[in-house]
């Protein structure tokens, strides 16, 4: 009887080209590796890469081994590690404590993640020319058309930039291959040997910039009429209100608040200038209560926004000082900002999931690991 660390399978042929898929457990004697052994398996593990590989030749339209990477061969390893998953050298690596930490469906999202990281395998990257935001959202619209898609996505129309990668990138990439069927599986094919970003243009008739603009026109989420009104107290102009404005905007943008639904329920906002003791408070009843003496300060947002809008002051700690990271102001906010820059939008789906409640599992959920070990993470990274 072999010792289930390790599984060794020859996948059926394809023609002349047969691929030889590895799964091996090196975390076994972790609790993410005995969960790993118990929930998922090593065959069923071994079946989802020989099925994984099969979707994404049909969806990039890959018939023959001549379309194909030349790949002999593709390793799974269960360890641990940083993150919750990465493709290299045809290895896929998944993080031991990821799976250890996972609250919700565990199999799916396994499944998903494998979706996601097999296509790096197979797809065609323009010989490192192409955008990393495209490359990390042609895997995640391979995860989305195997409907494998979490919860936490952004909606059709969602996000920033075409190339802003993952989720949102893949949201674009399924508008535009629903104008040309197919249209993913030609973009790859053209990125065999290099990158343009007329490909789209050769491909839809229209840049790529413009396509963006007709995709988030037709999902348009934006409010006519704002349901928010300001008023102010010794405030010379519309300085104030203005503020309030743009400031409301950015943050429904960051949290990707892109409909009524996703906000409060906030018919008014009021600012008050006037003589304190603190610099500033938000009232329960919508109102900010701006220190008059300290108005060159202002912006009456948490701080993590503050520091997004490069509205950060001069006297706030640098990045990785701190004692603890729920510390507050500025020391969270220098966290959080290292935290998004592992998962973009990571503070837009953590406020999400704040809606009916907090657990600190948001955290594994989202990035793969707990919260002190991010943490940890982030000092080390500045010699903290």
């Amino acid at each position: 009887m072999f010792l289930l660390s390790s599984l060794v399978v020859l996948a059926a042929l394809h023609g002349i080209h047969a691929v030889e898929y590895v799964v091996t457990n090196n975390a076994e004697n972790s609790t993410g590796g005995v969960r790993f052994n118990n929930d998922i398996g090593i065959e069923y593990s071994r079946q989802t890469l020989v099925s994984a590989t099969e979707f994404i030749w049909r969806l990039f339209q890959q018939n023959t081994p001549a379309d194909r990477k030349d790949v002999q061969r593709v390793t799974l390893i269960i360890e641990n590690t940083d993150g919750i998953a990465y493709a290299e050298n045809d290895e896929i690596h998944v993080n031991a404590n990821y799976i250890k930490e996972y609250s919700g469906d565990l199999k799916r999202e396994f499944t998903g993640v494998l979706y996601h990281e097999m296509t790096h395998i197979w797809q065609w990257n323009g010989n490192g020319q192409t955008p990393g935001g495209l490359i990390e959202g042609i895997a995640d619209f391979v995860r989305l058309k195997a409907n494998y898609v979490p919860s936490h996505w952004v909606q059709p129309g969602q996000g920033d930039r075409w190339d802003q990668g993952y989720d949102v990138t893949a949201r674009f990439l399924d508008y535009c291959n629903s104008l040309r069927n197919g249209f993913v599986a030609e973009l790859n094919k053209k990125m065999r040997s290099g990158y343009s970003a007329d490909f789209f243009v050769e491909l839809l008739r229209n840049n790529v910039d413009q396509l963006w603009t007709d995709y988030k026109a037709k999902h348009d989420f934006r409010e006519e009429n704002p349901k928010y009104q300001s008023s102010f107290l010794e405030l010379p102009g519309y300085w104030g209100r203005e503020t309030l404005t743009s400031a409301t905007d950015f943050i429904w943008r960051i949290f990707q608040r892109n409909t009524e639904a996703d906000r409060k329920d906030m018919q008014k906002m009021t600012l008050i200038i006037e003589n304190g003791n603190s610099i500033a408070f938000t009232s329960l009843n919508n109102e900010i209560h701006v220190n008059a003496n300290y108005l060159g300060s202002y912006s009456g947002i948490a701080d993590f926004v503050r520091l997004r809008a490069d509205l950060a002051p001069s006297h706030w700690v640098q990045p990785g000082q701190g004692d603890r990271w729920d510390q507050g102001y500025d020391v969270t906010a220098r966290f959080l900002d290292y935290c998004n820059s592992l998962r973009n939008g990571l503070v837009a789906e953590l406020d999400q999931k704040m809606r009916r409640g907090y657990s600190a599992d948001f955290f594994v959920e989202l990035l793969g690991k707990t919260v002190d070990q991010l943490w940890s993470d982030y000092k080390a990274q500045y010699g903290n």
